[in-house]
């Protein structure tokens, strides 16, 4: 017996939800596995609703999705990626898009979406890489600053 769209979607969120990464439409099929979901086109219609309702973020580049933070409201997102740990946030966005928005209209460019993906180093990757101390390595009340 097929499972209902709604069970669907709301599975398919619980899965994105649980994720600190995005993940491949793939991936959400092997995590739904386990609840008898088997057919790639039912995960794919699934986000394709998820995405449509605004529950979810499809990330171009990286063909994967996760689930909305809802920080943004109405206003598409702009969406930060860590190129290390792959976690993503969402940045307030107005005035951004709104810029876009005219950009697109003086050029006469009719825009069907507008979420900018920003890709580099969250703060705790960049705080690593540039070897910096991390909350946890500075706890223990030394100076770590030799001179």
């Amino acid at each position: 017996m097929a499972r209902p769209r709604s069970g669907t979607d709301e599975a398919v969120m619980t899965i994105l939800r649980g994720s600190p990464t995005p993940l491949t439409a793939y991936q959400v099929l092997d995590a739904l596995r386990p609840q008898g979901v088997q057919s790639p086109p039912v995960v794919y219609r699934a986000l394709e609703r998820l995405e449509r309702d605004g529950r979810v973020h499809r990330l171009e580049q990286m063909n994967a999705y996760f689930a909305c933070h809802g920080h943004h409201g109405a206003a598409p997102a702009i969406i930060a990626i860590c190129r290390q740990c792959r976690k993503v946030e969402e940045w307030d966005s107005a005035a951004t898009v709104e810029a876009l928005g005219a950009r697109a209209a003086e050029a006469g460019f009719k825009t069907e979406s507008r979420m900018v993906e920003v890709r580099g180093l969250c703060r705790a990757c960049a705080a690593a890489e540039d070897g910096a101390e991390t909350p946890a390595a500075s706890a223990c009340g030394h100076d770590h600053h030799h001179g």
